[in-house]
């Protein structure tokens, strides 16, 4: 069978669980096409993947999540599905697949070829969440209402696209991530959702080839400390606000940091001369988290399921909404905690890093200390039980392989 796979390409955690699903599909002997961004290349051409190129609308600012700029324009918008379609009918593939990506659903459907979507639960369309905020947490009404807006507001700049296709319009953006099939890398424990017909948690996606350089990051020696993971996915760039002072206040608790950031994060000399901190570019959680006691994250599925998997207390500092809701997902099921309180998001990133600078630093080191509890330890052993439920790459290819028997 011929698969086309389109990550949206605003995260390489995307890319890589689309590179994990076309590995395990791969091996049953199909035919795969992995179809990216020009700026996404270079990282597939250094594994060695064939792959096509697709414009995407998050190349219209670069954001690391869905912005206004992605549903500004309708014409780009259509020029992107046009695009699509093009490839679809050149590819002529038996199934597509999108992860995370808002406009394939179109192009699949003007192409005639089954479409099946890869999202997380907080952006599917039955989500009324308030993202990043906690029950009976104040602002909630407000953000409520702001997230709302903003999805109407994607649905309706995409809707003026599909109607120049003679596509009926949608009023929620996140409607384009619905397939005839949609898939969850979440788990119903973690993110909670109403029963939905075609909806399927087939649980996290793991890919762990991340490129590194051999060496100290494999093993870092910690001198006796206890290891902390600092980790800001694959997005951030420079010297984040605060980040600084959080690894500080991690090395005045008697950790051993290991910050890693995609090498595009950025410490200043002096603390980057520590003998406690160890940083790198791509770390293998994998093989780093069975030795950690703590993992500080931006919220990030793949990272907090990581650690789950190896039973790491989790503290979150996000960047965006859906990335704080993971946070409130891991209070809920006592696994972490988040730093910063609900924030409400209007587009503005340091909207967190700002409340964690106005937070005092014996707060941030209760918090931080208050991880080990020996309740998160029974919880998180919970979740790792719950999670190993699902099969992920192996569920998702075995569900493509029988949707086309």
């Amino acid at each position: 069978m011929r698969y086309l796979l389109a990550p949206g390409n605003n995260s390489l955690s995307h890319l890589v669980k689309t590179i994990a699903i076309r590995d395990g599909l791969l091996k049953q002997g199909h035919d795969i096409l992995i179809a990216v961004s020009r700026r996404r290349a270079a990282f597939l051409e250094s594994l060695d993947i064939p792959y096509a190129i697709l414009p995407d609308i998050q190349e219209t600012d670069g954001s690391g999540f869905p912005s206004v700029e992605w549903f500004r324009r309708p014409r780009t918008i259509a020029e992107v599905i046009e695009a699509e379609r093009q490839l679809i009918n050149e590819f002529r593939p038996d199934r597509v697949l999108g992860v995370f990506r808002f406009t394939i659903k179109a192009a699949s459907h003007l192409a005639g070829a089954p479409y099946d979507s890869l999202t997380c639960g907080c952006m599917f369309p039955g989500s009324t969440e308030a993202l990043g905020f906690a029950r009976d947490e104040r602002g909630k009404a407000a953000q409520r209402e702001i997230i709302s807006g903003f999805f109407r507001y994607g649905g309706l700049r995409i809707s003026q696209a599909l109607t120049s296709f003679g596509l009926p319009g949608i009023d929620d953006c996140r409607r384009m991530l619905v397939g005839e099939r949609t898939f969850l890398w979440d788990f119903p424990e973690f993110m909670p959702l109403e029963n939905s017909n075609g909806v399927l948690h087939v649980g996290p996606i793991f890919w762990n080839k991340w490129p590194h350089t051999s060496g100290e990051e494999d093993a870092p020696d910690t001198a006796g400390r206890p290891l902390a993971v600092v980790s800001f996915g694959t997005c951030s760039t420079g010297r984040v606000k605060g980040v600084e002072r959080l690894i500080s206040l991690l090395g005045g608790l008697g950790y051993h940091v290991l910050f890693t950031g995609s090498g595009s994060l950025e410490v200043g000399a002096r603390l980057a001369a520590e003998r406690w901190l160890t940083i790198c570019e791509f770390a293998p959680l994998d093989r780093i988290l069975p030795r950690a006691k703590l993992l500080v994250s931006h919220g990030g599925q793949m990272s907090i399921f990581e650690a789950i998997a190896h039973q790491v207390p989790i503290a979150v500092i996000p960047f965006q909404p859906e990335q704080a809701h993971n946070g409130v997902c891991l209070e809920n099921m006592g696994c972490g905690l988040r730093l910063v309180p609900g924030q409400q998001f209007i587009g503005d990133s340091t909207v967190y890093m700002d409340a964690l600078t106005q937070k005092r630093d014996s707060d941030i080191v209760d918090a931080i200390a208050s991880l080990s509890d020996p309740r998160y330890a029974l919880n998180l052993r919970k979740a790792r039980q719950q999670m190993s439920r699902y099969r992920g790459v192996m569920e998702m290819v075995s569900l493509m392989e029988q949707a086309n028997e």
